[in-house]
């Protein structure tokens, strides 16, 4: 069988990952303290009045926003996708009793999914490591995969429009990174980590390219230093929230 066009990406980035996952949680909040407010930030601001039946969750990790999303939208049917297999064993061991959550290891650009497939497409710092084009192609991907009055969210990395206020984004990044417990060594893991496999892209960039997508309504809902969340409703302007 011939490779894969993204075999390269799913070995590097996804066996970081496999080595990162039993320590995931507890690193991820040394490095970045706010990381639990930003997942909670994720649903804060979903529609008040939807109660979510179809829900796909990409760069799902060991589970903690899966958690957040089964305990918010007991009913709805989940589906999960991780490049990590050791991170996807994790989520699923942390929702072992649950039978409707179905887990698929894959790069997000080799997802295929039906129109009208999903009322809600979620994401927690995954889609940073698509290059632009990427991240482009799969905006208008989620769009049609979305039921009419779908909502598309996800937290993220975005560069800083300039130069200087993306070494600030950093500089702030790393002092209240190192308040929190962050090791040297850790700082370095993470940021050897991001120049070979992340690709940062303005807030202003993303936002275009959401409504490039044909998204009606598009909107930064959180922000702190580098790290955002972003809402996209395919419903019109007019149609409430």
């Amino acid at each position: 069988m011939a490779a894969s066009p993204f075999d390269h990406y799913r070995t590097d980035v996804g066996r970081f990952f496999d080595d990162l996952s039993n320590d995931y949680t507890a690193a991820i909040e040394r490095c970045f303290p706010k990381y639990r407010e930003m997942l909670i930030a994720l649903l804060d601001y979903l529609p008040a009045d939807r109660q979510f039946s179809n829900i796909l969750e990409l760069g799902c990790g060991t589970g903690n926003l899966t958690i957040l999303l089964r305990e918010t939208y007991p009913d709805a049917a989940l589906q999960v996708v991780d490049v990590s297999s050791e991170s996807l064993q994790l989520c699923r061991e942390r929702l072992t009793s649950r039978a409707d959550v179905t887990y698929t290891t894959a790069d997000f650009r080799q997802l295929d999914y039906s129109p009208n497939s999903f009322d809600l497409v979620i994401s927690s710092i995954a889609i940073h490591h698509l290059p632009s084009p990427a991240k482009q192609t799969l905006f208008q991907s989620i769009y049609h995969w979305l039921s009419p009055d779908g909502v598309f969210t996800f937290a993220d990395q975005c560069a800083g429009a300039t130069p200087d206020l993306d070494e600030r984004h950093l500089r702030l990044w790393q002092q209240h990174s190192a308040a929190a417990g962050a090791t040297a060594e850790e700082w370095q893991m993470w940021m050897a980590h991001q120049t070979e496999h992340d690709h940062h892209d303005s807030l202003v960039s993303q936002l275009d390219w959401l409504r490039d997508a044909d998204f009606a309504t598009v909107d930064c809902t959180w922000r702190c230093w580098l790290w955002s969340v972003l809402q996209a409703r395919k419903n019109s302007p007019g149609s409430g929230s």
